[in-house]
């Protein structure tokens, strides 16, 4: 018969559960998946097995045994007519009995102490660094440093994806329905919601669209009473909802069942609206040493919560049932620890494992692919069709391709085969190769990247989001800083491997986070290496959303690499800048004037005595002289109004070789002055201010997105001026640029534009992650290689530049967790049923990460390497399909590959390059070929021409590698 648990019993598997996510039953997505596979033998060990664990240590904390040596003491001692009371040894036994608990008492003791432990540093779905010092006081670690840099999530690793947010769509058979958020209320000043008032998603109203087959049902996130929780409001949403829409055929839709074990009568509705709120409140962060900071905790917790002096140093008794408690504490309490570790390794083990590519294509202008493939390029009426809807083009003919030699072709509208035949015309791929687009999140594209660009990145330049008022991170608990920080420090980090020593990262901020991010990058570069923070009017009318001072400026925030190798360009003047600038002009060139006479700081006479001499002016010859060659000759001193003495910008030896061509005579009131010529020179110094109608991000932001769109379908893109300003500054003509923030495409837009003016081969590496990257960024930049001016979606030159860019879409984190399974072989299940003392070690420290291994990477499927698929998720709903994945390119980033050819000969491909070390890398792929097929393949093949050679599948070839055995090694960094 089962014992009745107590009430610290059901307290602390409350929290446990809430902590291993028992109670999300309902969800089927990301680590919910993961714990409801487990949540049977999770349960069963929390409920049964942890939970007994403690009685039984307590059963042998008995005062049964106490009682029985007392009573039959004072028996003995009452039949040998002496008095008990009299006698030391019953007196000892009396006052041991009267000290002590009993082990019920003990034991909720310690279920209680586990209850609040566990508690203390869990929140809202994460562990947060709070150590308690005293009341309402934390202490954060601290090893002596002069600053140190510390934030409530500085140590985890920040996975939120702000497109949930945004638009979550479902489709119930041909009805569309969108959850939209129609205002994200966020808490001021960085607080907390006060201590009567969370925040919820609380549904605002509904609307059928035109078209009869969308629904839009809006929600506002708002602070609410702690009683509304969001699973009550959820279900007052649904009820409304249905109440609000008249439309038979989308309330139909809505109540079609999805049932689970739990809820037999969940309708699909219920299911998406949990799914949505909840993907917005839970999971964002993994801690990225929980097992070491929850290990720390409990030793602080033991010494600070359980061990009291007083109570203990008067009775040995007393003292051995103390630590007899904190022993059984610190024992159940490892063990949770080893589970939840268990699981947040895993979780950092798939957020840190680098990502799968997802069909690489190839964007290439015509004028760089021979024209024998011209016939069929004609021939793909996909790709017509784009040309069409991307540039206004018809073309009608083979001629038609000839005439118009930069369309940007893109290989998804062609097979595999002729991709492969049209790539291998290029002899130095990434040589040619002008940028690269990467569809991903932008750590996981960091991640995968970095063997590939260390060192050789010249600029960074970012534009992160959530930085405004406007449009802030929206994060359950609070922490708005603490998260964008996160955010930013971990992919800040990672990226600083790119820069090459002499390059440089550029940040686009706001006000609202400034203050941050210059600690992060003293943190990251070095305060030494700060270079400057400009100030640029990109907003001449002012936020309308601002309460009390309508910002007009955001900050442009230089730091270097190092600052001592740091080179800077001078900016290049518009004819507008230089007609405005120099405004005069004679038979050398155009000038304006400036004074001669030197002023301000060392401009005096007796600071600079060599420059104080005198200047003849005669009105004769109408010239100037270093000699009074008349008695009529003017003398100039530099003596200002004042009567100071001054003295001249130039030495004696700069006017006598300037006195026929360089300056101008001024009279004013037969007071004579000079001024010298200063000559148009088209290049300037940067400033440190940066204003006028360039910077307009209106202007040459969001209505240049019109003019390439017909609408505008982003957010706050940046004026393409600033961001070309900042790029020519710092990126030399054949540097790599890297926007890992990259919206819509400004930063490529502007580096395509710098090369069309001066015929750099700049290249850039853009990394986004939006559901618009194929319907803004990519387009854009092949609408911006096309021609340089366009107005309503239609190109009003034809002033194409010759291009290649290549692109692809990354596996996310997931659906790494989509593809997610744990299973068990046989002989796992004999050994752990042989090994009773073995299973429960098992089951805490290894089952999650050996049962899942076969499922992250399939090393039986390399035999047919271009049939890899994985459940891909097609929206943010997170639905799945299986899509076919490419391992040619993800090996090839894994070595960090700089690709020089790649073919295909029979049905081998064929890939060659060199990594980072300058070692030459043949690999070989072969689709399900044998032994016999491959050694006869490879004769006309000198291995020895190559430091190293990878082949997938078991081979007899010598001095070859297993490609399955290195991928698996580089993807997990093992």
């Amino acid at each position: 018969m089962n014992k009745v648990k107590s009430e610290n019993q059901k307290k602390l598997l409350r929290i446990l559960n809430e902590i291993f996510q028992l109670d999300q039953s309902d969800l089927d997505f990301g680590i919910y998946r993961i714990m409801n596979t487990k949540s049977q033998e999770i349960n069963k060990f929390l409920d049964k097995e942890l939970i007994s664990s403690v009685a039984s240590a307590f059963s042998l904390i008995d005062n049964n045994s106490l009682q029985k040596e007392l009573d039959e003491l004072i028996k003995t001692l009452t039949n040998a007519g002496i008095n008990a009371d009299d006698s030391p040894k019953v007196q000892e036994l009396k006052d041991a009995l009267s000290s002590s608990s009993t082990s019920t008492n003990l034991e909720n003791d310690v279920f209680s102490h586990l209850a609040n432990f566990f508690k203390r540093y869990y929140k809202d779905g994460d562990f947060v660094t709070l150590r308690r010092y005293k009341k309402d006081t934390y202490a954060i670690p601290y090893e002596g440093e002069e600053v140190k840099l510390h934030w409530a999530n500085s140590d985890q690793y920040y996975i939120k994806s702000g497109e949930y947010f945004r638009d979550y769509t479902f489709r119930i058979d041909d009805k569309i329905i969108h959850f939209k958020l129609s205002n994200a209320q966020t808490e001021s000043n960085n607080n907390k919601a006060t201590s009567d008032k969370e925040r919820r998603f609380v549904y605002i109203g509904s609307e059928v669209l035109t078209s009869h087959n969308e629904l839009n049902i809006n929600f506002e996130y708002k602070s609410v009473g702690k009683g509304f929780k969001q699973d009550k409001l959820n279900e007052e949403s649904i009820q409304k909802v249905l109440e609000d829409i008249t439309n038979l055929e989308f309330i139909n839709a809505l109540n079609t069942l999805a049932a689970t074990e739990k809820n037999k009568k969940r309708t699909i509705f219920e299911k998406h609206l949990k799914s949505y709120t909840s993907r917005n409140s839970f999971d964002y962060f993994i801690h990225k040493d929980l097992g070491g900071f929850l290990s720390r905790e409990l030793d602080f917790y033991i010494k600070n919560e359980m061990l009291f002096l007083d109570d203990i140093m008067d009775s040995s008794i007393k003292y051995e049932e103390v630590m007899g408690k904190v022993k059984i504490f610190k024992e159940v309490s490892q063990k949770i620890i080893s589970f939840l570790t268990q699981l947040e390794e895993l979780q950092k083990k798939l957020w840190e494992k680098k990502k799968f590519v997802i069909e690489t294509n190839y964007c290439i202008t015509l004028d760089k692919i021979n024209e024998e493939y011209y016939e069929d390029i004609f021939a793909c009426k996909e790709q017509l069709a784009e040309w069409k809807e991307l540039f206004n083009v018809d073309i009608q003919s083979v001629d038609d391709l000839k005439e118009e030699k930069y369309l940007v072709l893109d290989t998804k509208n062609f097979d595999m085969k002729f991709k492969y035949k049209l790539l291998s015309e290029f002899d130095n791929l990434d040589d040619e190769i002008d940028g690269v687009l990467i569809n991903s999140e932008n750590f996981g594209a960091l991640n995968l990247l970095q063997d590939r660009y260390k060192e050789k990145v010249q600029s960074i330049y970012i534009d992160p989001p959530y930085n405004t008022n406007a449009s802030e991170i929206i994060y359950m608990n609070g922490y708005k800083h603490s998260s964008w920080m996160s955010l930013l420090e971990n992919r800040l980090s990672i990226s600083k491997s790119f820069l090459r020593k002499d390059g440089v990262i550029e940040v686009a901020i706001d006000d609202e986070e400034q203050r941050f991010i210059h600690i992060i990058l003293d943190s990251i570069y070095g305060q030494e290496n700060f270079v400057s923070n400009i100030p640029i009017m990109n907003n001449p009318r002012g936020r309308s959303d601002a309460k009390h001072i309508a910002p007009s400026h955001e900050y442009l925030i230089f730091y270097a690499n190092n600052i001592d190798l740091l080179k800077t360009n001078e900016l290049i003047q518009s004819e507008k800048e230089l007609k405005d600038k120099y405004p005069k002009k004679d038979e050398i060139s155009s000038y304006r004037e400036l004074p001669l006479k030197r002023s301000g700081s060392n401009s005096k006479r007796t600071e600079r005595p060599n420059l104080f001499y005198p200047i003849y002016f005669s009105k004769l010859t109408n010239k100037l002289s270093l000699e009074k060659l008349n008695d009529e000759d003017i003398e100039i001193l530099p003596i200002d109004l004042s009567g100071i003495e001054r003295c001249w910008r130039w030495g004696k030896d700069k006017v006598q070789e300037s006195l026929e061509t360089e300056f101008v005579i001024k009279n004013n009131d037969n007071i004579y002055s000079i001024a010298a010529k200063d000559r148009v020179k088209n290049t300037i110094k940067p400033k440190s201010f940066w204003f006028g109608a360039k910077h307009d991000s209106s202007s040459h932001g969001t209505m240049l997105l019109k003019h390439l769109f017909k609408s505008t379908q982003f957010s706050y893109p940046k004026s393409i001026n600033s961001v070309i300003d900042t790029l020519a500054i710092t990126g030399m003509e054949n540097s790599i640029i890297l926007d890992f923030f990259a919206g819509s495409g400004t930063t490529g837009h502007a580096i395509i534009n710098l090369n069309r003016e001066d015929n750099g081969k700049r290249k850039y590496l853009l990394v986004e992650m939006g559901e618009y990257f194929d319907s803004v960024t990519k387009p854009r930049i092949q609408k911006v290689i096309y021609s340089d001016s366009w107005k309503d979606g239609k190109p009003q030159t034809k002033n194409g530049i010759s291009q290649i860019f290549k692109y692809f879409k990354l596996e996310s984190y997931e659906d790494t967790l989509n593809n997610l399974e744990f299973k068990k072989t046989k002989e796992q299940e004999d050994t752990l049923a042989l090994y009773q003392d073995a299973k429960e070690d098992y089951l805490l420290n290894y089952s999650l990460d050996i049962e899942s291994q076969a499922s992250l990477l399939d090393i039986d499927s390399f035999k047919t390497p271009f049939c890899y698929k994985l459940k891909i998720a097609t929206s943010s709903v997170g639905e799945t399909k299986d899509t076919n994945i490419d391992l040619v390119e993800t090996f090839n980033y894994l070595l960090g590959l700089v690709l020089e050819s790649i073919r295909q000969e029979e049905d081998f491909l064929i890939v060659q390059g060199t990594n980072l070390k300058k070692q030459k890398i043949l690999i070989i792929w072969r689709d399900d070929k044998t032994n016999e097929e491959l050694d006869s393949f490879v004769k006309s093949i000198d291995f020895e021409k190559f430091d190293e050679v990878y082949i997938n599948g078991d081979t007899n070839l010598e001095n070859v590698k297993l490609i399955e055995d290195e991928f698996k090694k580089l993807m997990f960094n093992e």
